[in-house]
């Protein structure tokens, strides 16, 4: 997008800002910069000290919007706040700072759209990529664009339709995708609950009744797993847990924490089962620990919690689909009294 941006003819350049990048309290202000500019220009990947900007939008090189792409991703702590101080000070000299969240599934967090603090007291905006695929039609079919601009708008707006990211309603494929997940949640829901009810029923750390904050089953999107857990029992800590479930991917989502001894974090879909920790002292506790377990096991980090996890191939688990469960179930009982061990020894 920002090379397509680059490539525009200044006036087309300021229409396509006012549509998309500024708020319309803030029109007024951006026209004064129109009446003085000469150029305006998306740069990508602006390396600052808490990080880097996707895309920064600069007049005559002065920047004035800070710019987030989220697609479906979660954010990383304090993103759009620490871009917000950047740009605030980065663009006082055009008296005009805006940090942009453009995004299509992801929802801004809500501190970001009360502005202050929470966007680093530059001016929030939020923007939808269907926003952009609207205008690009426009310009695509557009009597008073040149024929260049109209086929790199045709190419952008395809490429987001592709992607399913020109519209936020749901299509013809979307509702199919939801008929039959319909049809298969209560299956899945089923299989996963039969997991779910036999860890409540052992004994060890197992045997906690606590609930809450306990899933059975959660498509966890941004880190591909379709997972549950449960919480362990442990004197002094609250933040372990037992999960359990299918890993997509995990060399791309599990960060590897292995020593010599232990198993490498395998690339091809997989089944897991951990011990997990997702709080400061439990965490602190199984990093303490992270050298103890052995093969099949190794330690891995993934978002803001860690875990002792062993994977086996998706395909060896599945060879009998129906038999998930039973699998799932038989490969914990045997791993009990090594998982009850080493919660027991965790300090």
């Amino acid at each position: 997008m920002a090379d397509f941006f680059n490539r525009l003819p200044l006036p087309l350049q300021s229409a396509f800002v006012s549509r998309i990048f500024i708020p319309d309290g803030l029109l007024a202000a951006f026209a004064a910069v129109v009446a003085e500019v000469t150029s305006f220009r998306l740069e990508t990947q602006r390396q600052i000290g808490s990080g880097r900007i996707d895309m920064v939008l600069l007049a005559d090189d002065v920047p004035i919007v800070a710019i987030e792409n989220k697609i479906a991703a979660q954010f990383q702590d304090d993103q759009l706040t620490s871009y917000g101080r950047w740009i605030k000070a980065a663009a006082r000299s055009r008296r005009l700072a805006v940090v942009c969240l453009l995004t299509h599934l992801t929802s801004p967090p809500p501190e970001f759209m009360r502005g202050g603090e929470g966007s680093g007291k530059a001016t929030p905006h939020l923007v939808r990529w269907s926003s952009i695929a609207g205008l690009l039609l426009e310009l695509a079919t557009s009597a008073d664009a040149r024929d260049d601009i109209k086929l790199l708008a045709r190419e952008l707006r395809r490429f987001l339709e592709e992607n399913d990211m020109s519209t936020e309603y749901a299509g013809r494929d979307e509702f199919a995708a939801a008929l039959v997940y319909l049809r298969a949640g209560a299956q899945m829901d089923h299989t996963f609950g039969t997991i779910f009810t036999h860890l409540k029923e052992k004994d060890g750390a197992f045997a906690k009744n606590e609930t809450k904050n306990e899933y059975h089953l959660k498509f966890d999107t941004p880190y591909k797993l379709i997972w549950g857990w449960t919480y362990l029992a442990h004197g002094r800590f609250d933040g372990l847990l037992f999960g359990y479930g299918i890993s997509l991917e995990p060399n791309t989502v599990f960060t590897s924490g292995a020593i010599s001894t232990q198993a490498p974090i395998p690339a091809t879909d997989s089944a897991f089962i951990c011990v997990g920790a997702d709080n400061k002292r439990s965490i602190q506790a199984v990093r303490a620990a992270k050298s103890e377990p052995a093969k099949p096991w190794t330690y891995a980090e993934i978002g803001k919690w860690v875990a002792v996890i062993s994977f086996k191939p998706l395909h060896d688990i599945m060879g009998k689909p129906q038999s998930f469960a039973q699998e799932m179930i038989r490969w914990i009982d045997r791993e009990t009294d090594n998982v009850n061990e080493f919660v027991a020894a965790l300090k």
